[in-house]
């Protein structure tokens, strides 16, 4: 009886355990919804409404934000805009990742611990440090006011991480799958194709989500690189806007949740991946 008495001691202690967790879960998840709920709820009212209870529920509902936004200061098409840049040097990051991934992890590369460590030294560095010099190479390279000059920092500044990642994610991968594959005849890129992508799919969904959240809302290489004003990407649009529409609480809300639409999309789809792949940072 003794011992039964213990063991049922034991699931009560771990029964607590996990309601505290829970209700320590259910509060963060609380500080994050209540947020977003807020600014659904702004975002659908009338100024006026607004002002006569921010905190309550909206006396008229309304998409006139929404048609204001999109209609009179140019959202759709700066939304356009960031897809753009940001699917572009996603693209191009995973290409260049992937590779240099799979050679830092799998090959026989000569200074392989110095290239690795250069990546990690090169990620700490603060991104405002490098506005001037980015800018004046750009400039002298006649690419300030157009995307390819964007894009280029988005790639160059997001492959060290991206080399990183991929690199432990591929080092999971069996050495023997490889062989077999070489053994079979398989060449570099058809090893690429068959055996890393489908068994680093994971790490690719991951590293895909965080560099398009990362170029998604960057702000200060925008702002400063695409001066012109039909060609602004959507952060740098909606910071103007909150700047001349400060009082009217509705239409900046209505311009944030679009912002956060996409990366809300994203990661309800690729949170499965995320997950796994995350895990690869933990298990290294």
């Amino acid at each position: 009886m003794a011992e039964e008495d213990v063991v049922i001691s034991k699931r009560i202690s771990a029964g607590r355990g996990q309601i505290v967790i829970f209700i320590a879960l259910v509060a963060v998840a609380a500080t994050i919804i209540y947020p977003l709920y807020f600014v659904i709820l702004t975002s659908l009212r009338p100024n006026s409404d607004y002002l006569q209870d921010p905190f309550g529920l909206p006396g008229v509902w309304t998409f006139e934000n929404y048609v204001n936004l999109a209609a009179n200061y140019g959202i759709g098409q700066a939304f356009l805009n960031s897809l753009f840049v940001g699917t572009v040097s996603v693209s191009i990051i995973l290409v260049l990742a992937s590779l240099a991934g799979y050679a830092l992890a799998k090959l026989p590369v000569p200074g392989q611990k110095y290239i690795t460590a250069t990546f990690v030294s090169v990620m700490l560095l603060p991104g405002p440090v490098l506005i001037i010099p980015i800018y004046l190479m750009l400039a002298r390279l006649e690419l300030v006011g157009s995307y390819a000059g964007l894009i280029l920092v988005y790639v160059a500044t997001g492959l060290p991480f991206a080399t990183f990642f991929l690199t432990l994610s591929f080092r999971g991968i069996p050495d023997e799958v490889i062989e077999a594959a070489r053994i079979d005849g398989a060449g570099f890129f058809r090893i690429m194709w068959s055996i890393i992508f489908p068994m680093g799919s994971s790490g690719l969904a991951t590293l895909a989500v965080l560099q398009f959240l990362g170029a998604w809302n960057e702000l200060i290489f925008a702002v400063i690189l695409i001066p012109e004003q039909s060609m602004r990407l959507l952060t740098p649009q909606l910071a103007s806007i909150g700047e001349r529409f400060l009082t009217d609480q509705p239409l900046v809300s209505a311009g944030l949740f679009i912002t956060a639409s996409v990366p809300l999309i994203l990661l309800a789809f690729a949170s499965k991946y995320i997950m796994q792949g995350l895990q690869v940072g933990v298990s290294r």
